[in-house]
């Protein structure tokens, strides 16, 4: 299977900064629960984490990724 990528320039610099925030956040989260329970493997836990965490991109609505999903779920159950 051959993958095809394309690179374009972003039309929202704010998305690829939280995608950074994303990445230092998961860091701090991966060592943390290394610290805690020897377990650094824990990626359920810290994406539910990283899904809780506010994103200005999303401040016309819901703030965070999982109130965001929970609003179009809950949208599209009504249509």
């Amino acid at each position: 299977m051959v993958a095809l990528h394309q690179y374009a320039k972003t039309a929202n610099r704010s998305v690829v900064g939280i995608l950074n925030e994303f990445v230092k956040q998961a860091e701090f989260w991966l060592a943390a629960y290394a610290y805690e329970k020897g377990d650094d493997d824990d990626l359920l836990a810290i994406s539910a984490k990283l899904a809780a965490t506010p994103c200005s991109p999303l401040y016309k609505g819901p703030i965070s990724p999982d109130k965001a999903l929970h609003e179009l779920v809950k949208a599209g159950s009504q249509a």
